[in-house]
């Protein structure tokens, strides 16, 4: 049996995967099998390869399974036993719950230092959960239960709309993503919109802003 914790680094960002495995390099019992560089490549690399831990991108455009929490869905479905770290450049307490309710043990932001990421894969190896200091902060910048509430609303569905949306896709471009219909992407949109208590995509633009559903 192998004292190794075999991982695993997912992000689309070359120089990311690099400065990760330049991390781990320093702890002696992980052992990084493979890297991907979208979904499509990190679904081929889990069916064969050997993982314990995910660490991965929260964004990561291309590949036929998407990304954010629709791709973290199906990898839960698919590997409930890998242990989850994801990385990412939003400060969204919305994501940062809805990551949580996914079972995501550890979630690091690229704004923080590196070993922070360490910090993570200790804690998550142990059974733990770690969130990194800019996390922790959208979380407090979201304390009040008024606002805890209205996120907590959000279907995961709808998080990934309004992130898309935001990132500047039009509901045609993001339906065409998910493969669903526009008329079920604008509904989600609307629902998401409501549950937000904003009026306008102007409103809803200035939310994201200030709430970090934007890089």
């Amino acid at each position: 049996m192998s004292n190794h914790i075999h991982v695993v680094v997912a992000d689309g960002h070359p120089v990311c995967v690099k400065g990760v495995k330049l991390e781990l390099s320093g702890i002696e019992i992980a052992r990084v099998e493979a890297c991907a560089f979208d979904s499509t490549q990190l679904f081929d690399v889990l069916a064969s390869h050997a993982c314990d831990v995910l660490i991965c991108d929260y964004v990561m455009s291309g590949g036929h399974f998407g990304d954010g929490l629709s791709m973290l869905s199906q990898i839960r479905q698919r590997y409930p036993a890998i242990k989850l770290i994801v990385l990412t450049s939003l400060g969204s307490s919305m994501v940062v719950q809805a990551l949580e309710r996914q079972g995501v043990k550890g979630i690091v932001s690229k704004f923080d230092r590196s070993e922070h990421m360490l910090h993570a894969f200790h804690a998550v190896w142990r059974g733990d959960t770690y969130l990194s200091p800019r996390i922790q902060g959208a979380l407090s910048a979201d304390s009040s239960a008024a606002e805890a509430e209205r996120m907590g609303k959000l279907t995961a569905c709808e998080i990934e709309v309004v992130r898309m949306f935001l990132s500047g896709l039009s509901v045609g471009e993001i339906a065409a993503k998910f493969g669903r219909s526009k008329k079920t992407v604008s509904a989600q949109k609307r629902a998401a919109m409501r549950k937000l208590d904003v009026a306008s995509d102007i409103e809803l633009v200035r939310y994201g802003i200030s709430h970090g559903l934007v890089a």
